[in-house]
């Protein structure tokens, strides 16, 4: 049985059968090539499928990085505009000490002034402090929560911080809005219009000042915006 083999036989119609022989010793090497080629071609696939997905995933990991450096380049150029009022703020206020005259100039530092000083009497905090302006409407959100003994009630007022250093007084599509009386928290989401002809780019910050029932502003500080 040593020198045994397998016959393969081929038959046509139009022509004579034929007949192949194969050794048992050639047949297992034939079944061996083909499942070594099997296996390097899975291998070869899964390979491609990997190097795929990573492909995708870092061109997805490429784009978000270019979006976040888009909008830290914007948030930058904010902050620098931002710095800019500030010290330019300080230096009108001087200049109109000095001189003596300027009051327009002396005017615009103490608005500037107002847009970056922090009132914080401890009664009462803001968090998750949310604002973004679509269009020609400005929507915030925050958490109100009351540090005192007791309820506590007032109004808040908004006001838009442009990049001249001006502030503008915003106004709610329902003064409802922009009133409180809690105990512990509240949540506080409001919808204003933007000054007409207002850019984006225009918009600095947003100034959120809390007032109590005696009209006296307990808390105040100035915010980014969001994109």
């Amino acid at each position: 049985m040593k020198n045994s083999s397998y016959s393969v036989l081929f038959m046509r119609d139009d022509a004579d059968v034929k007949t192949l022989r194969v050794s048992p010793r050639r047949l297992r090497l034939l079944l061996w090539i083909s499942t070594a080629l099997t296996v390097i071609v899975l291998i070869g696939l899964i390979v491609g499928l990997r190097s795929f997905v990573g492909y995708r995933s870092l061109l997805s990991e490429r784009r978000d990085l270019e979006v976040q450096l888009a909008e830290a380049q914007v948030n930058l150029e904010r902050l620098g505009n931002l710095d800019k009022l500030q010290k330019g703020g300080a230096s009108g206020k001087d200049a109109g000490k000095d001189a003596g005259q300027g009051r327009v100039v002396e005017k615009s530092a103490q608005a500037a002034s107002r847009a970056f000083v922090k009132v914080n009497a401890g009664t009462i905090a803001v968090e998750n402090f949310r604002a973004q302006v679509v269009g020609a409407t400005l929507t915030t959100s925050f958490d109100l929560n009351n540090r005192a003994q007791g309820s506590a009630s007032g109004d808040i007022t908004l006001l838009l911080l442009r990049s001249d250093g001006s502030l503008t007084e915003l106004d709610a599509a329902s003064a409802s809005d922009l009133t409180y009386q809690i105990q512990r928290f509240k949540r506080i989401s409001a919808t204003t219009r933007v000054p007409e002809g207002l850019t984006r780019r225009e918009a600095l910050g947003l100034r959120v000042e809390i007032k109590n029932s005696d009209g006296e502003v307990i808390l105040g500080e100035t915010y980014s915006l969001g994109n």
